[in-house]
């Protein structure tokens, strides 16, 4: 019998989807593994060194959040290091796992949100986020005592 009701065409692989694909990614992941199963566990329910390494596990991670925010305005990694932090941190609070997984979520939509829209939009977008970013070292100079240009 053949099929004559009309497929709806394949849908292009996402960007996020090609990441998750590459083989860098798939080391990642796997090392993730490997760190979780043989050395999380036995290292979290160590007596001894049990919360010392709770400890350093979440002083690591929120010191990765920190610098992810600082980096958000400006062009670059930021809301990677962020999810980077998250992780981090997940693996050892759930609450930080529940917010991993909303902000992935968050991240990727306000992504394909903006790819949706015109160049226009992308551009105001842009233009917002570079204004963000002079205003935060404006105010970081002033607040550090700078004096010279342009506060003279």
């Amino acid at each position: 019998m053949i099929d004559t009701q009309e497929r709806p065409p394949e849908a292009e692989p996402t960007l996020v989807d090609r990441l998750r694909a590459h083989p860098l990614a798939l080391r990642f992941v796997a090392w993730g593994v490997f760190f979780r199963d043989r050395m999380h566990h036995p290292m979290r329910s160590h007596p001894v060194f049990g919360f010392p390494y709770r400890a350093a596990i979440t002083v690591v991670g929120v010191v990765v959040v920190i610098l992810g925010l600082i980096m958000v305005p400006a062009p670059g990694p930021g809301w990677l290091v962020v999810i980077a932090g998250l992780g981090i941190l997940s693996t050892e609070y759930s609450w930080a796992r529940r917010l991993l997984h909303f902000t992935r979520g968050a991240v990727a939509a306000w992504t394909r949100w903006v790819l949706r829209q015109p160049l226009v939009v992308r551009m105001a977008v842009g233009f917002a986020g570079f204004l963000l970013l002079v205003g935060c070292l404006l105010v970081s100079l002033r607040l550090s005592g700078w004096t010279g240009f342009p506060f003279s």
